[in-house]
Protein backbone atom coordinates (compact mmCIF):
# COMPACT_ATOMS: atom_id res chain seq x y z
CA UNK A 1 0.00 0.00 0.00
CA UNK A 2 1.61 3.35 -0.78
CA UNK A 3 2.50 6.54 1.56
CA UNK A 4 -0.56 8.88 1.22
CA UNK A 5 -1.28 11.87 2.82
CA UNK A 6 -4.29 13.33 3.51
CA UNK A 7 -5.83 15.66 1.51
CA UNK A 8 -6.38 18.80 4.12
CA UNK A 9 -2.70 18.35 5.15
CA UNK A 10 -1.73 18.99 1.64
CA UNK A 11 -3.74 22.08 1.15
CA UNK A 12 -2.98 23.10 4.79
CA UNK A 13 0.47 23.09 4.22
CA UNK A 14 0.74 24.77 0.84
CA UNK A 15 -1.62 27.63 2.25
CA UNK A 16 0.79 28.03 5.57
CA UNK A 17 4.01 28.01 3.09
CA UNK A 18 2.33 30.60 0.56
CA UNK A 19 1.60 32.72 3.46
CA UNK A 20 5.01 32.84 4.96
CA UNK A 21 6.40 33.16 1.50
CA UNK A 22 3.87 36.36 1.32
CA UNK A 23 5.07 37.37 4.80
CA UNK A 24 9.18 37.33 3.38
CA UNK A 25 8.32 39.31 0.33
CA UNK A 26 6.23 41.44 1.81
CA UNK A 27 7.22 44.77 0.28
CA UNK A 28 7.35 43.36 -3.34
CA UNK A 29 4.03 42.18 -3.00
CA UNK A 30 3.39 45.86 -1.90
CA UNK A 31 5.06 47.41 -5.06
CA UNK A 32 4.59 44.99 -7.43
CA UNK A 33 1.09 43.66 -7.31
CA UNK A 34 -2.08 45.36 -8.04
CA UNK A 35 -3.38 44.47 -4.66
CA UNK A 36 -0.64 45.74 -2.86
CA UNK A 37 -0.98 48.75 -4.43
CA UNK A 38 -4.60 49.28 -3.49
CA UNK A 39 -4.01 48.13 0.29
CA UNK A 40 -1.21 51.18 -0.07
CA UNK A 41 -3.71 53.33 -1.34
CA UNK A 42 -6.49 52.38 0.88
CA UNK A 43 -4.18 52.47 4.16
CA UNK A 44 -0.80 54.17 3.62
CA UNK A 45 1.66 52.65 3.22
CA UNK A 46 2.97 52.29 7.19
CA UNK A 47 -0.54 50.82 7.78
CA UNK A 48 -0.66 48.67 4.55
CA UNK A 49 2.41 46.59 5.94
CA UNK A 50 0.71 45.53 9.00
CA UNK A 51 -2.44 45.21 7.18
CA UNK A 52 -0.53 42.64 4.69
CA UNK A 53 1.45 40.94 7.56
CA UNK A 54 -1.82 40.31 9.76
CA UNK A 55 -3.54 38.73 6.59
CA UNK A 56 -0.71 36.74 5.77
CA UNK A 57 -0.43 35.71 9.67
CA UNK A 58 -3.57 34.31 9.80
CA UNK A 59 -3.33 32.18 6.67
CA UNK A 60 -0.10 30.80 8.30
CA UNK A 61 -2.11 30.01 11.32
CA UNK A 62 -5.02 28.86 9.43
CA UNK A 63 -2.78 26.46 7.31
CA UNK A 64 -1.03 24.99 10.57
CA UNK A 65 -4.57 24.40 12.12
CA UNK A 66 -5.65 22.74 9.11
CA UNK A 67 -2.97 20.44 8.54
CA UNK A 68 -2.65 19.89 12.16
CA UNK A 69 -6.74 18.63 11.56
CA UNK A 70 -7.94 21.28 14.50
CA UNK A 71 -10.24 22.80 11.12
CA UNK A 72 -12.05 20.64 9.25
CA UNK A 73 -13.09 21.27 5.70
CA UNK A 74 -17.37 20.11 5.02
CA UNK A 75 -17.22 16.59 4.22
CA UNK A 76 -20.32 16.52 1.78
CA UNK A 77 -22.58 13.14 1.39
Amino acid sequence: MPFQIPENVVIGLFVAAFSLWGLIKEKWFLAETRKGQKLTRWFGPARAVWVLRVIFLVGILFGLLLAGGLIRPIQWG
